[in-house]
């Protein structure tokens, strides 16, 4: 018995990564950027690239130069690809590297099909890193009936709680009932988004809290005199109990293992990079601001199938699951979405504007309601909004539409700057304004 498990086990396991040691940094343009560098240089270094590297715009927050550790993990991970390679010693600046022929091809890609260029990004960080096709087929395994879609809850926004003492970080009834009150909001919004017992719930959140709470206090503050708050410790507790339990290397409830190694294959600070990476590769969607949710809403946009109607799917032929199906991303074509794109967008603005009784809404939070009712991406969002506003109007389209630049106060607070706007034109907008013609 013991050897048809192992037999199991290895079948359905992914394979082992070449590299844990993933980039943090997620504006992936920084990538494409520093071949082009690159094939216009001959060579670039660190400290030329710290200086070359355009101001960007990443999220809602303007980035002038890119700090020297990020730029590090860029030459990496471009090295990893097999995209640039060593030149130099650099001469006291760091190694230099010029491009190989495969960065060639990808700077090629880059530069005249962006959509190409993603999806061999993909490939790549599936063959380095496996995270990418392990996380889309784990988010399916935890809610199948609900089309991978998870709610990772956060404390409740209404609690209000006052700064303890360091030494003061016992585990007691409220932090257990906010516990609680956290996963019930989670389950009345989708109870298979959040398929967690509250007995397992409670034990990894309080074994989280208290691992804190034992951790000495940043700076040179003494404990004694150190004080911390109960909400942002909640918080990475939370963090730390759901990806504990929903994204460790066996499945919840499950002895069966799927991810190789003696580590987990995410932690908190590596969840918060893939994310914004996976999203950029239209493999998932998720927000972290969803009107019904506290917490992060999050599911795929791609499947893994043996195949899939080619009028809605896109394959991605070299990355494979363990039973060697393939990744499918979900990218229907306009003619096939129009008419359910432009119902969705219209009720959607319906209702915020009924909740906000202001014409203009956040176009962010449309955005995400839209992408969640019809499964797309982000990137598939703008392209078809792009539509809307080009062609629709000229079509004799009973609605006057228009989108705007402004940023509402709200939407500038400092979670907020971690959104990412929705590109018309490649220019962010973040207002949306939708009136019926009367005839």
């Amino acid at each position: 018995m013991q050897q048809v498990e192992l037999l199991e086990q290895e079948t359905f396991c992914w394979p082992a990564p070449q590299s844990r040691e993933v980039a943090l940094f997620t504006d992936l343009t920084l990538l494409s950027e520093t071949l082009e560098l690159a094939a216009v240089r001959g060579s670039v270094n660190l400290v030329y690239l710290q200086q070359a590297l355009r101001q960007r715009l990443q999220r809602m927050r303007q980035v002038k130069t890119q700090q020297p550790r990020t730029i590090e993990r860029i030459l990496r991970e471009l090295k990893l690809f097999g995209w640039i390679e060593p030149l130099s010693s650099g001469n006291g600046a760091g190694p230099s590297y010029r491009l190989t022929s495969a960065g060639v091809d990808a700077l090629r890609l880059a530069q005249h099909t962006p959509r190409q260029f993603r999806r061999l990004l993909a490939e790549k960080m599936q063959e380095i890193y496996v995270i990418p096709g392990w996380f889309i087929a784990r988010l399916w395994h935890i809610n199948p009936q609900g089309q991978g879609e998870v709610i990772l809850p956060l404390p409740p926004s209404d609690w209000q709680t006052r700064s303890r003492g360091w030494d003061d970080h016992g585990w007691d009834d409220e932090m257990r009932q906010q516990t609680v009150t956290a996963a019930q909001l989670a389950r009345k919004v989708s109870a298979s988004a959040f398929p967690i017992d509250d007995d397992d719930w409670l034990r990894a959140v309080e074994a989280a809290w208290r691992q804190l709470g034992v951790q000495r206090p940043r700076g040179a503050h003494h404990t004694a005199t150190a004080v911390f708050s109960p909400r942002t410790r909640l918080t990475s507790a939370f963090r730390s109990a759901w990806l504990n339990l929903l994204f460790n290397r066996a499945p919840y409830k499950e002895d069966m293992i799927d991810f190789p190694g003696g580590r987990p294959p995410l932690y908190p600070r590596t969840f918060a990079g893939w994310c914004p990476r996976l999203e950029s590769l239209e493999l998932i969607f998720y927000t972290d601001a969803h009107p019904k949710i506290n917490g992060r809403l999050l599911f795929p946009v791609s499947v893994f199938r043996k195949t899939a109607p080619a009028s809605n799917f896109e394959p991605i032929m070299n990355v494979l699951d363990p039973e060697g199906d393939i990744l499918w991303l979900h990218q229907p074509t306009w003619d096939g979405i129009r008419e359910r794109f432009v119902q969705t967008l219209i009720a959607v603005h319906q209702q915020l504007t009924a909740r906000r009784g202001t014409l203009y809404v956040s176009l962010l939070a449309v955005r995400d309601e839209v992408c969640r009712q019809l499964r797309i991406s982000s990137v598939a969002f703008d392209e078809f909004l792009g539509h809307t506003l080009d062609f629709l109007p000229a079509t004799g389209f009973p609605w006057s539409i228009a989108v705007e630049t402004d940023v509402r106060e709200d939407q500038a607070s400092a979670p907020a700057q971690y959104r990412r706007p929705v590109y018309v034109n490649g220019v962010p907008h973040f207002l949306l304004g939708l009136a019926h013609l009367r005839t």
